[in-house]
């Protein structure tokens, strides 16, 4: 079969995204499937590349809402060589699905998330959340062959735009075992942190923003301060990017007052991360929504405890030690924390997220699109 992926991004900009492209790629290349990558230039290439025998191919392209706009003369010959087309959320779709139904070819979408109309708790511009609601109704509404959603949470978010249920596979992602199971050493956290060997560190890894609830662990990291040991800090591994969001969290961490509890630090190389999230005292996953929650389930696999909003579908993926606390309310994180300082976690039953399982999954359903002719319908 030849499969073509249309997406906004790809290796070397890294996301949830991109790892199931190039998790998923990989596999179907090694089953005997040829792959083809189209994609912009975010990553800072342009041109062709070769990963695991998937050949990728990158554009120059516009932006829209800061998100990459392939061109139609560019994606089209990929299209057209193609069985099938898979795409993504969010500004690629609209010309893998344009190109997918001139062409008569089945079209897949990944949704990762479908915020609707928690975009007015995430987003503070009143009128920027009704721009991204309405560019993301027209980007999942469209007559695709099939919705690929990544977790039950994702399900519900998505029937609320109206999508046919019998159109919709979920479809859960994986995690990469040989990097996050229980066998990993833990890393020398302090030196990361530079923090006395004997502290205990909460932990968070990630983007900065809102969406990810860095302004609610932040108030309630304020709000603990005086009642947790001295010896609990909370060490940040944040991203450079959005700049604007870093800056301004380093800048209310300084205005706080608490740069003695609170160490950042810029992002490691991802196969140091295990290690790190091993040796930590706790993770905390205080997203306001979440598709997925990658780090939620590596860290789970680790069998280092997880503090987590109940926010879409971490109560989904996480098991083993965890304790969760209601999205948003940073007086119940506050409880939680000491809670977690003073008590053993509770355990939950273990979860397991396989990439093998995933990739068998999505190619059945590309077998079915491709022997059934379901193509994308006329636009409404």
């Amino acid at each position: 079969m030849k499969i073509c992926f249309v997406l906004e991004h790809f290796y070397p900009h890294i996301g949830g995204v991109e790892v199931l492209f190039f998790e998923l790629g990989k596999r179907l290349v090694a089953s005997g499937h040829e792959v083809r990558i189209v994609t912009s230039d975010s990553g800072g290439i342009v041109g062709t590349r070769e990963y695991s025998g998937m050949h990728a191919f990158y554009y120059r392209s516009p932006n829209i809402f800061g998100h990459p706009v392939l061109p139609k003369a560019s994606v089209e010959e990929h299209v057209m060589w193609a069985d099938i087309v898979h795409t993504t959320t969010y500004t690629a779709a609209p010309t893998a699905i344009a190109l997918a139904r001139s062409s008569r070819k089945p079209c897949v979408i990944s949704v990762h998330e479908a915020i609707g109309k928690k975009w007015f708790v995430v987003e503070p511009n009143p009128l920027k959340a009704l721009a991204f609601l309405a560019f993301e109704w027209f980007v999942v509404t469209k007559r695709y062959s099939a919705w690929h959603t990544i977790s039950d949470a994702t399900t519900r978010d998505l029937l609320a735009y109206g999508i046919d249920p019998d159109r919709i596979r979920m479809i859960h992602l994986g995690i990469d075992e040989t990097l996050w199971n229980k066998d990993v050493r833990p890393a020398d956290i302090a030196s990361f942190f530079k923090t006395d060997p004997h502290d205990k560190i909460f932990l968070y890894t990630g983007r900065p923003g809102k969406p990810k609830g860095l302004p609610v662990l932040l108030q309630a990291i304020r709000k603990v301060d005086a009642s947790l040991d001295p010896s609990f800090v909370f060490g940040f591994i944040l991203s450079k990017n959005p700049r604007t969001e870093r800056e301004r969290f380093e800048q209310s961490v300084r205005a706080s007052g608490l740069t003695d509890r609170i160490r950042i630090i810029d992002s490691v190389p991802y196969d140091a991360l295990p290690g790190i999230r091993k040796a930590a005292f706790a993770v905390i996953v205080p997203s306001l929504t979440e598709g997925f929650g990658f780090s939620a389930a590596e860290t789970a696999a680790l069998g280092t405890p997880v503090i987590a909003s109940d926010a879409g579908s971490l109560p989904e993926v996480l098991g083993g030690k965890v304790r969760f606390f209601r999205k948003g309310d940073a007086d119940d994180l506050v409880a939680t924390i000491l809670e977690s300082a003073r008590k053993p976690f509770p355990e939950l039953p273990e979860k397991r997220f396989s990439w093998d399982d995933t990739s068998v999954r999505l190619l059945a359903l590309y077998s079915d699109l491709v022997e059934t002719s379901t193509l994308p319908k006329e636009e409404k």
